[in-house]
């Protein structure tokens, strides 16, 4: 059953735990260096303030605090603990994160994507794109044929579910001709789900977390497919940068998540068939995105699997000081800066342009954490 949105928002320096608090206006007491990394618990819906707890004092500080709000901050340390295994699927599948986070690869069946538009929505290309990338390691590839870019790359043309089906299924058909590897449908339709899912896919992932049509749910339920569940401003890509105003960015993300994902429950998707995405670029101003991303192990808090795409956006664009005509190739630096900063905040679902470079790029992260031995010195043999 899907929990409250009580976060445990981690802070290693008091730096972060005034920027926490400040969200939350209110200011923490003065904390010795000693009693860093700290917690800040966070109750939805509750009167209480959240919470400043030090990972070296938790047990006593717990024992102190009422009963209530005890076994609330004890159930979202146990969820925060928690690493989702696998993600269920379609046809008794899963997606495994055994192994640590997995690389989706975005594949835009559509000519005014605002990356690669135009690039692939000539299927026999399509098909031989997502194949391609399986073998440069992608665990699943993103299939979407409505794009959901920003109005300030040019306002995307919405499409009838006809018209979309006639884009996507032809491609997932010949992808699954060549591979069982699995696939996702990018998707904010029940008829588009429905028909793609029908020709092989797994995953139904839905930028407008059902908001857009409340039927996807109950159509991901009766094919027992996994669910990505984002959060974004509206359910129109065209205006979701309208209205950039938050009260606390990722309490309102982490409560409309959790919202999102009991409404999938309460269709008959169960909770090890969701994931959640705080929806990196859609319906956030530039800085925002940066403050998710600091602040994304938040979201481990609900107890699913957390998928995160940053991959070329405009905020990597501007942050990275890259022009904006600036090519896809330009952008990757910043897309892998923030894709490592989505993997230590603990998202398991990387969505990404450039599957090779950031399979590698997580390979390297993954062999630094892990690795243990000796110091390679100089004269050592290289590796």
């Amino acid at each position: 059953m899907i929990a409250p949105a009580d976060l445990v928002l981690p802070c290693p320096d008091p730096e972060a735990l005034r920027e926490i608090c400040g969200w939350d206006g209110f200011r923490p007491a003065t904390l010795a260096a000693s009693e860093f990394p700290v917690d800040v618990v966070r109750f939805e819906g509750s009167a209480s303030k959240p919470v400043v707890i030090s990972r070296s004092k938790r047990a006593e500080t717990l024992k102190a605090m009422p009963a209530s709000l005890r076994s609330r901050a004890d159930e979202a340390f146990a969820r925060s603990a928690r690493r989702p295994a696998r993600l269920r699927m379609a046809r008794g599948r899963h997606l495994d994160f055994e192994a640590g986070p997995v690389v989706m690869g975005i594949l835009n069946v559509t000519p005014d994507s605002f990356s690669d538009g135009g690039l692939h929505f000539e299927r026999g290309r399509a098909s031989a794109r997502a194949l391609e990338m399986f073998e440069e390691g992608a665990a699943i590839v993103d299939v979407g044929g409505e794009s959901t870019r920003p109005a300030n790359y040019g306002e995307a043309r919405p499409l009838s579910s006809d018209e979309e089906i006639s884009r996507v299924v032809p491609v997932i058909e010949q992808i699954r001709a060549k591979t069982d590897a699995p696939l996702s449908i990018d998707t904010r339709k029940a008829a588009v789900a429905k028909a793609a899912l029908e020709a092989g896919a797994d995953v139904v992932n839905d930028v407008t977390a059902g908001r857009f049509d409340a039927g996807i749910f109950e159509t991901i339920s009766r094919s027992r497919a996994g669910a990505i569940l984002m959060h974004m401003r509206g359910t129109d890509p065209r205006t979701m940068q309208d209205d950039l105003q938050y009260g606390h960015l990722v309490g309102e993300i982490a409560s409309f998540l959790a919202d999102a994902a009991r409404r999938a429950e309460e269709a008959g998707v169960p909770s090890e068939a969701i994931a959640v995405d705080p929806g990196l670029g859609f319906g956030k101003a530039p800085e925002d995105n940066l403050v998710l991303l600091r602040h994304l192990a938040a979201f481990r808090s609900l107890g699913l699997p957390v998928a995160a795409g940053a991959s070329r956006k405009g905020f990597i664009r501007r942050f990275s000081g890259v022009p904006e005509n600036a090519s896809a190739d330009d952008r990757l630096p910043g897309s892998l800066a923030a894709i490592g900063a989505a993997a230590a905040g603990g998202a398991v679902i990387l969505r990404v342009h450039d599957v090779a470079d950031s399979v590698r790029y997580l390979r390297m992260m993954g062999a630094i954490a892990r690795t243990t031995g000796s110091v390679v010195t100089a004269g050592s043999a290289a590796r």
